[in-house]
């Protein structure tokens, strides 16, 4: 197969990515699988980004793509529209790949076509290399990937996806901050079988992603984290019919977004604010301590 309908197209979305995309790319081009192509998107980087990416043209053939600053679910869907693979892998740009991460998947979708997305265990780095923890990532016990995912932590680094099934799934929401890879991935999940390599094949830099890189307001970035998180979680409620386990997990993470906006409101100095939405996320999940212990220090502390 020539390059013209490359086996794999890998997205790589890079946003004030300078000092690592270079390894991401890198570590895609070290694969065993070889008919790769690479798009990678930048997404308004001020780093410098753009000039290591002319190079990393002229050395590693990749493909890259410039657009506005828009966010991550943008830049993916931008990547994908461009992707001519029979396979999408995603891979953001300060996490790399071991070289027969691609080998190892491509094994499974070509033997059992009824799976459509294979991903894998990860490790998660520090900046040195150093593993901090490793995830067994179709063994998640956190109550949200268990009921919607039946378990699969499937981090976007580790994603391999037939192109029918994620045009199936549809696009990634570009409303969406910090939420949008677990909202795909639970469309995903409705429209095709999961599988996962329990190996380590990608190594993940914790480090909050190149999304925060530059000089940026905490505040507004918070804001936009939980704004996402909020229309995240009205999403799923929009999913119908939900099983019981279903509901619970998403009542209990309505419970924590609510403890999240208390605090946020609480360190503001909004305190009947605060005791709004602790009393919210106890309505949402009125057996667990945390809504409470809160509701009762913003009480005391009322100034």
């Amino acid at each position: 197969m020539g390059m013209a309908n490359p086996l794999v197209s890998v997205v790589i979305p890079v946003f004030n990515g300078a000092p690592f995309v270079e390894k991401a790319v890198e570590s895609v081009r070290a694969q065993t699988i070889k008919d790769v192509e690479i798009i990678v998107v930048d997404d308004g980087s001020t780093d410098g980004t753009q000039a290591v990416l002319a190079e990393l043209q002229e050395s590693k053939g990749i493909i890259w793509l410039q657009q506005e600053h828009g966010g991550p679910a943008r830049s993916r869907n931008r990547g994908i529209a461009a992707a001519r693979g029979e396979f999408v892998a995603l891979l953001d740009c300060d996490d790399i790949w071991l070289p027969d991460k691609l080998e190892a998947q491509l094994a499974i979708v070509r033997a059992r076509p009824e799976v459509g997305v294979v991903h894998t265990d990860y490790e998660v780095v520090d900046q040195n290399g150093v593993v901090l923890e490793r995830i067994r990532a179709r063994f998640s016990g956190e109550p949200l990937v268990e009921a919607f995912v039946g378990g699969h932590t499937a981090l976007p680094s580790s994603l391999l996806i037939r192109r029918p099934v994620l045009e199936k799934a549809g696009a990634l929401n570009p409303d969406l901050y910090g939420s949008e890879d677990s909202e795909l991935t639970i469309r995903l999940y409705t429209v095709t079988q999961f599988e996962c390599v329990d190996r380590v094949l990608v190594r993940k830099l914790q480090r909050g992603h190149g999304y925060r890189d530059m000089a940026f307001d905490e505040a507004l970035h918070r804001e936009k984290v939980l704004s996402s998180r909020k229309l995240f979680l009205e999403c799923l409620e929009r999913m119908h019919p939900l099983t019981d386990l279903q509901q619970a997990a998403l009542d209990r993470e309505w419970a924590n977004y609510f403890l999240s906006r208390g605090v946020v409101a609480e360190r503001s100095g909004r305190r009947a604010e605060a005791r709004r939405f602790y009393w919210q996320a106890i309505r949402k999940a009125p057996f667990r301590l945390r809504g409470y212990t809160r509701w009762l220090r913003a009480l005391r502390t009322w100034a």
